[in-house]
């Protein structure tokens, strides 16, 4: 069996660098660089609740932008006071939504959430 590099073929030719001489132009004004949005959307009803109803979302405390998609209406949100989850998680100061089924999304402090509701 050959040494993989004796398979590379170099015959010398350089490549162009984009924008050298415009065939290769990249440009990527301010529009399009806005466009690139990194945010993560999530439809709760994939999302799975804890025995009591609960969801929590923690981050990794970076410029985390989630986009939560659901048909139902919220009816409360908060800042958590002292509260232990069913999967033991210590939620204290988390944001949270209360919805009309019951479920209730913690998330930490830090996490920008916006709600896109969706009629059924």
């Amino acid at each position: 069996m050959s040494d993989w590099n004796d398979m590379v073929v170099d015959d010398g030719t350089e490549l162009p660098v984009p924008g050298d001489d415009g065939s290769a132009e990249v440009d990527m004004g301010v529009e399009e660089a806005v466009s690139l949005d990194p945010t993560v959307s999530l439809s709760l009803a994939e999302l799975l609740p804890d025995a009591k109803g609960e969801i929590v979302i923690v981050t990794d405390g970076e410029d985390t932008r989630l986009q939560i998609v659901t048909d139902l209406r919220l009816l409360e949100s908060g800042v958590s006071d002292h509260h232990l989850t069913a999967g033991g998680l210590q939620v204290d100061g988390f944001n949270y939504w209360v919805f009309e089924d019951g479920t209730k999304l913690y998330y930490a402090p830090g996490t920008s959430i916006e709600l896109e509701h969706q009629t059924a």
